[in-house]
């Protein structure tokens, strides 16, 4: 009886054939986060491992994030998340729940796995985290033509460089900002300068990556300055921290992330532009390790590194929650689900691209009809 009940509530469209309500979408990466931890919060057998570190400082992380349940765990760790958030749209990915969202490119890297979101599919020239654009074209590229938009108007922000060359094929496509950029004066404002400048003074942990935190204030800034379509928040430092072999730090990390998620929304839901009319997408590029000798790493060769996880909150999506039990996703899928939602063809932006998800419109599989309807 459970699963009838959820199977019905799951399949009853948000909006009727034709009504599609979203006009702009944020994506939101955060790099290499665990399902293990989305899912279920602090990770016993790893908190145990790390607590022989003298560095770490387990026993605060316990007291703040331990609970006895996943559920309580994951709400602890994330709460924004899992209590405002999740209840509006779909989350999947939970294998528990009988949901999994897999990497198909074989590398299992960042910038292969940015490349598979941004253009649809895995890349097999993608084969590591070197610093260049490669040739295919990206969803963010594909709105700005189709959409005829102008170059302010789809943008990206990253704490690493390789977001920005995984976002888009040339280096004038739309506005983009890499890990230590300045903002060009004509779309600057003096707090903007000034954070620019503390991206530069804050050390990172890794000279790479820029600190999560004056990257996402950019951002904000530019979202409430010029109002994009389309904008990529790329997070990097919770992949920092898991190589690092800091989890007291990661968790930290998780649950100051859950806080911009927090701020972020409610900046869309003060602001006439965004609200009732914007769509956020929240995944990650790769899965880890799921132990606690391997959970720092992931590559092809250890298990779960594959493993990842999609949440999409916004006015086209059913208010579903963690789903499941439904046919896998994919990583690819992300590219043309954007697409649909700004009611463009997937198959106009990349025939080979994963097809739109569709739990995102509250189907199990996506119909001939909601496809058609999503066309205009």
């Amino acid at each position: 009886m459970f699963r009838i009940v959820i199977l019905l509530g799951f399949l009853a469209p948000v909006a009727a054939f034709g009504q599609r309500q979203t006009e702009n979408v944020i994506l939101v990466t955060l790099d290499g986060v665990r399902v293990q931890e989305i899912f279920a919060g602090m990770d016993q057998a790893i908190a145990e491992h790390s607590a022989t570190d003298e560095y770490s400082d387990i026993a605060l992380a316990r007291e703040r994030y331990w609970r006895d349940s996943a559920v309580e765990r994951r709400e602890a760790l994330m709460p924004f998340f899992w209590k405002t958030l999740a209840p509006q749209g779909v989350v999947l990915g939970n294998p528990e729940r009988g949901s999994r969202v897999l990497v198909r490119n074989k590398i299992k890297w960042s910038s292969p796995g940015y490349v598979e979101i941004m253009t649809g599919a895995a890349q097999a020239e993608v084969v590591d985290n070197s610093e260049r654009r490669y040739a295919h074209k990206t969803v963010a590229e594909f709105l700005v033509s189709e959409l005829n938009l102008a170059k302010t108007q789809v943008a990206q922000f990253g704490s690493w460089d390789g977001f920005k060359l995984a976002a888009s094929s040339t280096d004038d496509a739309f506005f983009m900002n890499g890990a230590y950029e300045a903002i060009p004066p004509a779309l600057s404002t003096p707090e903007m300068d000034t954070l620019v400048a503390l991206r530069a003074d804050i050390q990172g942990l890794w000279e790479e990556g820029s600190n999560d935190v004056p990257t996402f204030r950019l951002a904000q800034h530019y979202l409430a300055r010029h109002q994009p379509r389309f904008l990529w928040f790329g997070f990097g430092q919770t992949d920092d921290w898991s190589h690092a072999d800091r989890y007291d730090r990661l968790l930290e990390c998780l649950h100051l992330t859950d806080r911009f998620l927090s701020e972020l929304w409610s900046t869309l839901q003060s602001d006439d532009f965004y609200k009732g009319k914007t769509t956020m997408v929240i995944t990650t590029d790769h899965g880890r390790g799921r132990g606690a000798a391997d959970w720092q790493e992931h590559d092809e060769s250890i298990p779960g590194s594959g493993d990842i996880w999609i949440a999409v909150i916004g006015p086209d999506t059913p208010a579903t929650g963690e789903a499941g039990p439904l046919p896998t996703v994919y990583q690819g899928d992300v590219a043309a689900t954007i697409v649909q939602l700004f009611g463009l063809d997937p198959g106009e932006f990349n025939p080979d691209a994963g097809p739109p998800i569709a739990a995102v419109w509250g189907e199990a599989e996506m119909s001939d009809a909601r496809k058609k309807s999503y066309k205009q």
